[in-house]
């Protein structure tokens, strides 16, 4: 899962994924943040899950992370509806690549490392 993280030009950090992982991207630029206590609650829970416990679930304004015992999951709020088929044109379907990803929980644990430590970098 290729990443990169920048400061924009007001000092806000950015996270940019690969193709297919782009709503972790948005998930750590606009749900996460620099929040660095829920940082370490996530990475406390993905270590939990690592050795064997519960699922965890974080609900936010725009996107719901999953992490259960080998993934982890991104979803935005807004694909929590169900529509149906007949409601589509045939051999249509909804643009959700930027607002569904996921990957392994390791992955995930590693990605999130990468962040924290960005965003506790001096500028």
């Amino acid at each position: 899962m290729d990443h990169e993280f920048v400061r924009d030009i007001d000092g806000r950090c950015r996270a940019r994924l690969s193709m297919g992982h782009e709503a972790f991207g948005f998930w750590l630029t606009d749900e996460l943040g620099e929040n660095l206590p829920l940082c370490d609650e996530i990475l406390k829970a993905t270590a939990h899950l690592l050795h064997a416990g519960d699922d965890y679930k974080l609900s936010g304004k725009t996107f719901c992370l999953y992490l259960e015992e080998e993934a982890a999951t991104v979803s935005a709020l807004e694909l929590q509806f169900e529509t149906p088929i007949e409601d589509n044109e045939q051999g249509l379907s909804y643009y959700d690549d930027e607002l569904f990803a996921a990957c392994g929980l390791e992955d995930f644990e590693l990605l999130l490392r990468a962040w924290r430590e960005f965003i506790t970098e001096q500028e």
